[in-house]
């Protein structure tokens, strides 16, 4: 798999032939234990949508995510009885992978019938994914650093279709006065998720600020571990030759980098926290092309 000729730099192989963790390999104990070191202040930042059914942002061709009782106050009204007056609830939820604060799995994209290290696209079947699915990625915790591209511009939000370069990346994160480094899982805002409207859906996923290719290239380059955005696919939307995701195939696919979508950075931003523990904890969905993160 990894000794395939590849004519684009990647990370294949960079971790074994049989690696299915990709950049989150980047994450390693002694990064760990130097991202603790950024809390000062022990405040817990919430960058994850609630899970429900209105009020959030839904993909046009995905539904918001279902949530049913299936044991509620209502059956004990109604006369249901327990041993020694036992009362509780249950439930159950049904909704898309990638329908709320998510990070795509390392299974999720791909194209000339390759994923990421040459494991084929074939072993993606409708029972879920041989290789790479959600349950591979473990954690994503780490030095986390924000960009905020909104306070950077000036606009709030970034209009859709504009394309952050490597250079307006770097100018952002000088400005803030915080460094780039290997490992690091970097956010970057754009408004996107404040501006969402429910009533027009289809106008708030017309277009969305973001990286585009040179900066994909760029984010592979400097080795991060994730990219997390406040938007729908963490790519500038729409491309300039209207190319699809090209992004997302070049860093899940080429350089093993985790995506994460729909993340709430306002709070953040607003407190003007750089850099901080970032702690992700994806569900170990077997085979899954994405998991739901808080």
């Amino acid at each position: 798999m990894a000794g395939e000729a590849k004519a684009l730099p990647s990370n294949w192989g960079r971790w074994g032939e049989q690696d299915e963790r990709g950049a989150a390999n980047l994450l390693t104990p002694e990064r760990l234990v130097q991202a603790t070191q950024l809390v000062k202040r022990g405040k817990v930042y919430a960058l994850g949508l609630p899970v429900q059914s209105t009020g959030v942002p839904v993909f046009p061709r995905r539904s918001a995510p279902l949530h049913f009782m299936t044991l509620d106050g209502g059956d004990f009204a109604a006369g249901l009885k327990r041993s020694g007056g036992f009362q509780s609830s249950d439930d159950y939820i049904a909704m898309f992978s990638h329908g709320t604060t998510h990070v795509d799995s390392l299974a999720h994209v791909w194209y000339g019938d390759k994923l990421f290290n040459g494991f084929p696209g074939s072993s993606v079947r409708s029972s879920g994914a041989k290789h790479l699915g959600a349950e591979k990625i473990a954690h994503l915790v780490g030095r986390g650093v924000l960009l905020d591209m909104c306070r950077h511009r000036g606009q709030t939000p970034v209009p859709g279709g504009t394309e952050f370069p490597p250079e307006e990346l770097e100018a952002c994160a000088k400005a803030q006065g915080v460094e780039l480094r290997e490992g690091d899982i970097v956010l970057i805002r754009t408004g996107w998720l404040g501006a969402y409207d429910e009533k027009n859906p289809g106008a708030s996923f017309g277009g969305e600020a973001g990286p585009g290719l040179a900066a994909g290239e760029w984010i592979g380059a400097k080795g991060f571990a994730a990219i997390g955005m406040d938007n729908f696919a963490v790519e500038v939307a729409p491309t300039h030759d209207r190319t699809m995701a090209p992004v997302h195939k070049r860093l899940i696919r080429d350089y093993g980098v985790y995506l994460m979508e729909f993340m709430m950075l306002d709070a953040l931003a607003a407190d003007e926290i750089w850099e901080f523990l970032f702690v992700a904890a994806p569900l170990r969905i077997t085979g899954g092309s994405a998991s739901p993160i808080n």
